[in-house]
């Protein structure tokens, strides 16, 4: 019964650091969500985009190699945002 015990506490130990450690990540994400909604009030009638906005919107900017489809080129581009990283929308192509 003793080796039991100490084998449910194991567990509910792990699963304890496990939901810890969830709990923070959901945490950062909320953080990170709001301080880009913060972001996107603050520049709600946006006259002209310039580098500074771009620079508080933008993380980083993939640009794939261009590709033919259809007789078409195509070139797929990814942008990875401040606060909320990559967004996919349901019109995004992969």
């Amino acid at each position: 019964m003793s080796v039991s015990y100490e084998n449910d506490q194991k567990q509910l130990e792990a699963r304890i650091a496990d939901l810890k450690s969830q709990l923070a990540t959901e945490k950062d994400i909320v953080l990170n969500t709001k301080h880009f909604l913060d972001l996107v009030r603050r520049y709600t009638d946006i006259q002209e985009l310039d580098a500074e906005i771009i620079r508080e919107f933008v993380e980083k900017i993939i640009v794939y190699k261009a590709e033919r489809v259809d007789s078409h080129r195509v070139q797929k581009i990814k942008i990875i945002w401040n606060c909320i990283g990559e967004f996919q929308t349901s019109t995004s192509h992969q």
